[in-house]
């Protein structure tokens, strides 16, 4: 075939041709037309062309046949012949401006297929070099070459350059910019680009939690709340982490009661776990906020749920500081019935002596304070309480070790002798009205209980057997009322109301509401007789039965109705509280 005839085939064939179009099309041979009468076509193989190139003198002709033969072998992924093509098809200068700079971008993309990243990035800048209209694209894939290189204060000039040039990126091309930008620390363009992705996908959740994410890493902490309290407004879907980081930034703004609310309804609406982390959270900024009856609130489920024994005894000192000293003695009661770490030891001795104390109890409280010395860190203070209660000096048979319910590693557990003269654990102060023990020889108490609301969960099984549920059913009960917006407001009951399944409830105050398996029971005043026994793992309806006799021995009438007050400690009480008329 004559070099004329195969000039004027190629000049035909790849005038028009461009590197995306023909990807996926490429043939190992190709149909030549040389007079332009396409009747009379025979075909050329791409080995024949490959020995006839060198011999073409023309060149927009060898320009063509060059980088035909480069996308050729890009698709068979010989990137090395596709580079040497390119470079041949270039060099015979035989191709407008605009088609050279497409065939640079073609082979820059070669190289970083082949990751030459450093040679991609100077074909590109002679693509950029050309007397031509920049195009953003060639911008972008060089900022993603020194990016490959790891040259990121090339990325940024490169990327720089866009806007340098008056270009418009559109929407994918922002995307791909704000990612390079981002990688390279350039977090004020970051800024800018994410203001302009907000123009045109305003419903975009990535675009708004991400723009907070770059004003922080500028320390712009106020424009990231102002920003993020703007997109929470305007209903934009929050991750957990996201809601989480909001609650953050308005504690550290100043704003601890804010941060409370914005987490607390979180984890009534399921949007944040209400595990032990986010409720000790919760805690915390209640406590911040001086809203104590809340902060005791998230404590408690805090405690409950993780059996943290720090969280207990946080809650021992709130409720100290409030002088309830029969609940310190039953939240510490719980905190140790594990053994302790020995760095819990001295402040839950001391925490449990004050206590003890304060219930004139002084003989167990001495020897809570002596155990409080023995092991470093409130010793110092457990030392002056003995002084101020004028306590004997401790023997030496007491110094030898820790003795008493709350014990480390070197003691050993001993239960605090029973009080029976203790009216606080018989009486819950949050709900008597009036309690008034029945003449000499009754064997039964009677006392009125003001109405209460209950958050309660119906369930069908027997007394005997829900008993010795009662206490993980609790901590879910107490998870749940936090989810539902309430505040408990005592400890757990179970409640016995005739012809309905057993209810375990929580006294609650607030506006908590039905929510699931819960409901809402609002209780009217219940006069009953009530006495309290330890739950020992074999208590059942039987207690309930053989009070129930006494009850009615004694001359009263009983409704039918009954409530089981389940306090904790050491050991566990129950109060029967039996209705009567």
């Amino acid at each position: 075939m004559s070099g004329l005839k195969f000039i004027l085939l190629l000049a035909c064939l790849f005038a028009s041709v461009t590197f995306g179009q023909e990807q996926g099309q490429y043939r190992s041979r190709i149909m030549l037309d040389p007079l332009g009468e396409m009747g009379r076509g025979s075909e050329l193989s791409v080995a024949e062309l490959e020995k006839q190139i060198s011999s073409i003198e023309d060149p927009y002709a060898k320009s063509s046949a060059g980088r035909f033969l480069a996308r050729h072998y890009v698709q068979q992924k010989d990137y090395a012949s596709a580079i040497a093509y390119y470079e041949e098809a270039l060099d015979a200068a035989g191709l407008s401006g605009v088609a050279n700079r497409e065939m640079l971008r073609e082979l820059a993309q070669v190289y970083l297929l082949d990751s030459n990243h450093s040679l991609a990035a100077v074909v590109l800048q002679r693509a950029l070099d050309i007397d031509l209209v920049p195009d953003a694209r060639d911008f972008l894939l060089l900022a993603q070459a020194h990016y490959r290189m790891g040259d990121y204060v090339a990325v940024v000039v490169a990327l720089d350059g866009i806007q340098a040039n008056g270009l418009k990126l559109e929407v994918q091309q922002l995307h791909q910019a704000l990612a390079l930008y981002y990688r390279a620390g350039a977090y004020e363009q970051c800024e800018n680009i994410l203001k302009q992705l907000l123009k045109v996908e305003v419903d975009n959740p990535e675009n708004w939690h991400q723009l907070a994410s770059v004003y922080l890493q500028q320390n712009k902490q106020k424009q990231a709340l102002d920003h993020l309290n703007l997109a929470f407004e305007k209903r934009v879907p929050f991750a957990e982490s996201e809601l989480l980081l909001l609650v953050d930034l308005q504690a550290v703004s100043g704003n601890p009661y804010g941060a409370a609310m914005t987490l607390q309804n979180a984890i009534a609406q399921d949007a944040v776990s209400a595990d032990a982390v986010n409720q000790r959270k919760l805690f915390e900024l209640w406590l911040q906020a001086r809203e104590r009856d809340k902060a005791k609130a998230a404590l408690v489920t805090a405690a409950q749920i993780s059996g943290d024994t720090e969280l207990y005894l946080y809650l021992a000192q709130l409720q100290m500081e409030e002088e309830e000293w029969v609940p310190v003695q039953s939240t510490l009661l719980e905190a140790c019935e594990e053994r302790l770490q020995d760095r819990f030891v001295s402040r839950a001795n001391l925490l449990l002596g004050v206590s003890l104390l304060k219930q004139d109890r002084a003989p167990e409280a001495r020897r809570a304070f002596i155990n409080a010395t023995l092991v470093g860190g409130a010793n110092a203070q457990a030392a002056e309480w003995l002084s101020f209660m004028d306590a004997q000096p401790a023997t030496e048979n007491e110094l030898r070790r820790v003795r008493g319910p709350c014990y480390g590693s070197e003691g050993k557990r001993e239960p605090l002798k029973k009080n029976l003269g203790e009216p606080a654990l018989a009486v819950d102060p949050m709900t008597e009205i009036a309690a008034a023990p029945v003449a000499s020889g009754d064997p039964v108490a009677v006392k009125t209980i003001a109405k209460m609301r209950f958050f309660y969960s119906s369930h069908s099984e027997s007394l005997a057997d829900l008993l010795p549920q009662v206490r993980s059913l609790a901590g879910r009960l107490n998870v749940s009322l936090v989810k539902a917006a309430g505040t408990a407001d005592g400890s757990v009951h179970v409640l016995g109301i005739p012809g309905e399944d057993l209810r375990l409830a929580m006294p609650i105050r607030g506006s908590a509401q039905a929510k699931g398996r819960y409901r809402i029971y609002n209780a009217k005043e219940f006069r009953c007789a009530w006495k309290v026994v330890a739950l020992d793992g074999t208590a059942s309806s039987g207690i309930l039965e053989e009070f129930t006799r006494d009850i009615l021995t004694s001359g009263y009438k009983a409704t039918g109705g009954y409530r089981l007050v389940v306090k904790q400690g050491k050991p566990v009480t129950i109060e029967l509280q039996v209705g009567i008329e």
